[in-house]
């Protein structure tokens, strides 16, 4: 271990890391010396990509199928680690699906699968994860996000999962810390994925434009920027963050009363009320399928 790489000799479990901020955690920690395993769960070709990545930082990245939606994918994924004879030190909870819509639309089938992804299975996989971790001191780092600290059309359902993710965070820290595995939750603010380019439709480069111009540190966080907090309470040295969940925003979640009326001012007097269609992050609808 060197203090450019102090993560050499550990190895750490991303799930969700074919993309976005998964992908940027995933390289990160190779290049602090992780050997990385990038779980996808239907993009291969892009999870390869990432592998290959951290592989040129350090030798000994793969990526495994995991299919959160299903416990016998999970159940397998475990299994080949421990036939392997895998060890682990950190395991990162960041994949996360909904379906966003306001909570009258919801359907009963949309509501299973968000808390199958990010309650019931990322508490199966901690279950599973544990004889591996506990050997090593282990680490479990769950990405939660800003729509369990204020309202974001559309994110009620993943609000309340991410919420309930945050809480078996705390009791893990609790039960587990006892015997050497601590639990520390992330909470991001806005980054700037392909699912919010998706979710602000045609006023992606606005809001892009917004953050640049009103976030405290000046700028619009890329999933690399996100990555930064995410690799750090990786560290060992994080261990007396057991328990916390962990803001990741440049402060620009408190900021918002005032950033919202730096951004409304900008706002053209005949555009006060935009049309928001296609933009339901936002608070508009989808486009209809074509």
């Amino acid at each position: 271990m060197s203090a450019a790489r102090p993560l050499e000799g550990h190895t750490a479990l991303v799930t969700g890391g074919s993309r976005g901020l998964g992908a940027a955690t995933a390289r990160r920690l190779a290049r602090m010396g992780a050997v990385v395993i990038v779980t996808y769960r239907a993009q291969q070709d892009a999870a390869e990509a990432v592998v290959a990545d951290c592989r040129a930082a350090t030798p000994g990245a793969r990526a495994e199928h995991l299919d959160l939606l299903d416990e016998d994918s999970v159940r397998a994924l475990f299994a080949r680690m421990t036939e392997r004879g895998d060890h682990l030190d950190v395991l990162v909870a960041n994949a996360a699906a909904t379906a966003f819509k306001p909570l009258l639309d919801l359907k009963l089938h949309q509501i299973d699968k968000t808390f199958a992804i990010t309650v019931r299975h990322f508490l199966l996989m901690v279950q599973l994860a544990f004889p591996l971790l506990e050997p090593r001191g282990g680490r479990i780092v769950a990405v939660s996000g800003a729509d369990t600290v204020g309202y974001i059309p559309g994110h009620g359902l993943l609000a309340a999962a991410k919420a309930g993710m945050e809480t078996i965070v705390r009791y893990l820290a609790c039960e587990l810390g006892p015997r050497g595995v601590t639990a520390v939750g992330i909470l991001p603010g806005y980054v700037d994925t392909d699912s919010i380019k998706l979710m602000t439709g045609p006023f992606h480069a606005k809001l892009v434009a917004a953050e640049e111009q009103t976030h405290p540190l000046r700028t619009a966080a890329s999933p690399e920027d996100a990555s930064e907090a995410i690799a750090l309470v990786c560290l060992p040295e994080a261990r007396w963050l057991n328990g916390q969940i962990v803001s990741n925003d440049g402060a620009g979640i408190f900021a918002y009363m005032g950033r919202f009326g730096q951004a409304w001012a900008m706002v053209p007097d005949e555009m006060v009320m935009p049309d928001v269609a296609g933009a339901p992050l936002l608070g508009g609808e989808a486009d209809p399928p074509s």
